[in-house]
C-alpha cells in the first residue's frame, strides 16, 4: 500500500532526496495548485461547465467560461504590461510576484538538478507535465539561461516566424561538442508539456502555432461575440461535440502517450505537486503505469488533512510515497527546498 513520509529536513530526509533523484528520469506532474495565489485553484469549473452542457444551457455555459477565463488572463496581462488603462489592483500584483516567485525558484531547482546530476547514463532531462494553462513556467525560463527550455515549439510552419507545436521536440536531446578536444556532453533541458493547452496556443490553417491572443475586450456587446472570445482558446474544456476540435483533440491524446511512455520507462521518478487526479485519464494512466515496479511516484501533500485522500486513492500501490510536513503546509516555495535539500536547497 501507499506510504506516508514526514519530512523533517535531516540527515536522513537529505540522503533519501539524493537517493531518488540521482538515479532517475525525473518527471513533474504541476496542477492549479502551483500558481497560487495569482490563479485559484481550478475547483470544480469543468463539472460545473459540464453540467451546463448536460442541460443544453449554452449562454449560461459560454457566460461561465468567461468569468473563468477573465480570471486567468488578469495576472498575464498585469504581466504583460498590458491593460484598458486602469491601474492593476494592489493584491494582484503582489499575487502576481509571489507565484513568479516560486516559479522562478522551481525553474533554479531543476537546473540544480540536472546540472549536479552524477551519472551519465541517465539523460540530463526533465519532464514537466502540467494541466495549467497559465504562462508562469514559459517566462521564468526566460530568466534562466543554464538550461534549455522546450515547449514543443522547437520549428517554423512559415517564413513569418510562426512556431508550429511538435509533439515528437520532447524526445529530442542536445548535446555541445568542444573544439579543441574531442568531447561532446548533453546540456540540461527542460520539457514543459502542457496536456491541456495554454493561453499560448493558437489553432490555424491546421497546426498549433504559438501566438498570444490579444487583450481580452473591456466588454461583450452581444452573446455571439463571448462565444466567439471562448471559443478561440485552444485549451481542453467540457465542450458540445459541435464546438470540439478536432486538432486539440489529436494533440492532446498525443500527449497523454507521451505521459504514459515516460512513466513506463525503467528508473522513473514522478513528482506530483498542487495536483488533485481529478482527471480521470491522468489518474487511469497513472495507476496502470504504476504496475511498472521502478516507477516511484512521490506526491506532495500540502498539508496533513490531504495525506488521506491521497492515502485512499493510491492505497493499492506500493511504490506510492505521499510527502508532508508534520507541523506545517507544503507550499510551492517548500516543495521547491525539499526536492533541492540534498544539493543546499533553491537560490
Amino acid at each position: 500500500m501507499a506510504a506516508k513520509r514526514a519530512y523533517y529536513g535531516n540527515d536522513s530526509d537529505r540522503d533519501y532526496f539524493e537517493r531518488v533523484f540521482q538515479s532517475a528520469n525525473i518527471n513533474f506532474l504541476i496542477g492549479s495548485g502551483a500558481s497560487l495565489p495569482a490563479i485559484k485553484v481550478l475547483g470544480t469549473i469543468e463539472t460545473d461547465l459540464q453540467q451546463l452542457i448536460n442541460d443544453e444551457q449554452e449562454e449560461e455555459y459560454f457566460r461561465m467560461g468567461t468569468d473563468f477565463l477573465s480570471a486567468v488572463w488578469l495576472p498575464h496581462e498585469c504581466m504583460l504590461q498590458r491593460g484598458h488603462g486602469a491601474p492593476f489592483a494592489p493584491q494582484v500584483i503582489t499575487n502576481l510576484e509571489c507565484t513568479r516567485k516560486n516559479y522562478d525558484a522551481f525553474m533554479s531547482s531543476l537546473e540544480k538538478i540536472l546540472t549536479r546530476r552524477r551519472t551519465g547514463l541517465l539523460p540530463r532531462r526533465i519532464n514537466v507535465f502540467t494541466t495549467n494553462y497559465d504562462l508562469f513556467i514559459e517566462e521564468a525560463a526566460t530568466r534562466n539561461n543554464n538550461i534549455l527550455f522546450n515547449d514543443g515549439f522547437n520549428r517554423r510552419s512559415n517564413v513569418w516566424g510562426d512556431q508550429e507545436f511538435d509533439a515528437g521536440s520532447f524526445n529530442h536531446s542536445v548535446s555541445a561538442t568542444g573544439n579543441l578536444y574531442n568531447y561532446k556532453v548533453e546540456l540540461p533541458t527542460v520539457n514543459l508539456i502542457k496536456l491541456h493547452g495554454s493561453l499560448s496556443w493558437k489553432h490555424s490553417k491546421g497546426k498549433i502555432i504559438y501566438r498570444i491572443a490579444d487583450i481580452k475586450p473591456f466588454n461583450f456587446p452581444t452573446p455571439a461575440e463571448m462565444k466567439e472570445w471562448v471559443l478561440a482558446h485552444t485549451l481542453i474544456l467540457p465542450r458540445k461535440e459541435k464546438f470540439k476540435e478536432t486538432l486539440l483533440q489529436n494533440v492532446y491524446y498525443d500527449l497523454l502517450r507521451t505521459y504514459s511512455n515516460e512513466l513506463d520507462k525503467e528508473a522513473t521518478l514522478l513528482i506530483v505537486f498542487g495536483f488533485s487526479f481529478a482527471d480521470e485519464h491522468l489518474e487511469t494512466i497513472t495507476k496502470k503505469a504504476l504496475r511498472n515496479a521502478t516507477l516511484k511516484l512521490l506526491i506532495f501533500a500540502y498539508d496533513e488533512a490531504s495525506v488521506s485522500g491521497f492515502m485512499e486513492r493510491f492505497r493499492d500501490y506500493s511504490n506510492v510515497e505521499v510527502i508532508y510536513r508534520p507541523g506545517g503546509n507544503v507550499d510551492f516555495s517548500v516543495m521547491n527546498n525539499i526536492i533541492t535539500c540534498y544539493l543546499g536547497g533553491s537560490r
